[in-house]
């Protein structure tokens, strides 16, 4: 059996932390949803980077984001305002 860095995937994690009514529909930037991975996570230790590359890669709409187009189509997670916020897409 495979195990991960972190007990679950850093996806996830961001899911989990801005998943409140409150911080669910408002934008942020990846440094404050660091900062409150961090918070939430830690005992992780996670990596800025990957919570920075992670959302980035799960935004349906962010212009650097040009792999996995299935996986967004299927499960978007995130999107971005173009201004560098971003926050959890309702299905």
């Amino acid at each position: 059996m495979i195990m991960g860095r972190y007990s679950i995937p850093v996806w996830q994690m961001i899911v989990q932390t801005i998943n409140s009514d409150s911080l669910s529909k408002k934008y942020l930037t990846i440094p404050e949803i660091n900062k409150l991975v961090r918070e939430s996570f830690s005992d992780e230790n996670v990596n800025p980077r990957t919570i920075g590359l992670q959302t980035i890669f799960h935004c349906v709409n962010h212009p650097q984001n040009k792999h996995g187009g299935g996986l967004h189509e299927s499960n978007p997670l995130f999107e971005t305002n173009g201004s560098g916020g971003f926050r959890l897409v309702k299905k």
